[in-house]
C-alpha cells in the first residue's frame, strides 16, 4: 500500500481542544490564538500583482496586546503584494489530526514603537539579520479577520469551529435547512458525518460536525436546503453528482 491506514484515537485525551457547541467566539478565538502562539511559523498565502496565488513560510508572533504580528522586507515580493492587497491567509496542520485556517486584513504598524520593540525581543535572530538596515523592514499586524479550527476525531468524523476578530464577521456556513423542510430524512441519510439532526418534525445541521460537502443539498428532493454558493452553474454541477 502507498499509504498506511491511520485512525484518530483520542482515548483518554481531550477532544477538539475542549471546544463544544456552547463555546463562544471568544473561546474559539482564544484557542486559535493559543495554537498560533505554539506553532508560530506557518505558510502564508497572498495574491501576486497579476492575480496568481503565492505562498511562503512566515514567523508570526502574538505580543502582549494579544494581536498577531509579522515583519516583511520592503525588498521582497511578499511586501509588495501586501501593499497592493493587504490580505493574507494562513493554513497550518496542528499535530496529526488538527488544522487551523485564518484569513485576515493586515496593516503596517511600523510606527508603533512599543510593538516594534517587543517584536524584536522575541526575534533576536531577525534583528541581527537586518541590523545593517532595519528601516528596510515593516511591521505588520493582523487587523481584522476570521478563521476556523478543524479536528478529525474519528474515521469520517470531524469537528470544526469558526471565529472572528477585530470586528470581522464569522464566515457563514454554506448550507442551511430552511422551514420548507418536510421531514423526509433523505438529507440525514446522505450525511456520513452525522451532522444532520432531527429537529421536531424537520431537520437541522449541527455545524460543528458538518463537512460542508453538499451531499445533503444534492439529496433534498424539494430544494429545502439553501446554500451561500448558489448560482445556476454551481447548482447543476452538484445535482449532476446524483446521476
Amino acid at each position: 500500500m502507498l499509504y498506511k491506514k491511520e485512525t484518530p484515537d483520542f482515548t483518554g485525551k481531550e477532544v477538539f481542544f475542549g471546544l463544544t457547541e456552547r463555546s463562544t467566539n471568544d473561546d474559539i478565538k482564544r484557542k486559535a490564538f493559543d495554537l498560533i502562539r505554539e506553532v508560530r511559523t506557518m505558510p502564508a498565502a497572498t495574491v501576486t500583482l497579476d492575480g496568481r496565488p503565492d505562498a511562503r513560510v512566515i514567523d508570526f508572533c502574538i505580543l502582549s496586546d494579544e494581536n498577531i504580528y509579522f515583519i516583511g522586507s520592503k525588498g521582497k515580493s511578499f511586501h509588495k503584494q501586501l501593499m497592493a492587497n493587504p490580505s493574507i491567509v494562513l493554513n497550518v496542520r496542528i499535530g496529526r489530526w488538527s488544522a487551523l485556517r485564518l484569513s485576515a486584513k493586515v496593516k503596517v504598524v511600523t510606527d508603533d514603537k512599543k510593538a516594534w520593540d517587543e517584536f524584536f525581543v522575541y526575534n533576536k535572530g531577525t534583528a541581527s539579520m537586518y541590523s545593517t538596515n532595519m528601516k528596510i523592514l515593516d511591521l505588520f499586524k493582523l487587523e481584522t479577520g476570521e478563521g476556523e479550527i478543524f479536528q478529525l476525531v474519528e474515521d469520517e468524523k470531524l469537528k470544526r469551529a469558526r471565529f472572528a476578530f477585530g470586528g470581522a464577521q464569522v464566515r457563514p456556513w454554506n448550507y442551511m435547512i430552511t422551514d420548507t423542510c418536510d421531514g423526509c430524512g433523505l438529507c440525514r441519510d446522505a450525511c456520513r458525518e452525522g451532522a444532520v439532526l432531527k429537529d421536531g418534525d424537520k431537520y437541522k445541521i449541527a455545524y460543528m460536525e458538518c463537512n460542508e460537502c453538499g451531499k445533503c443539498y444534492a439529496a433534498c428532493p424539494i430544494g429545502a436546503i439553501s446554500c451561500v454558493l448558489y448560482d445556476e452553474v454551481w447548482h447543476n454541477r452538484v445535482m449532476e453528482s446524483k446521476s
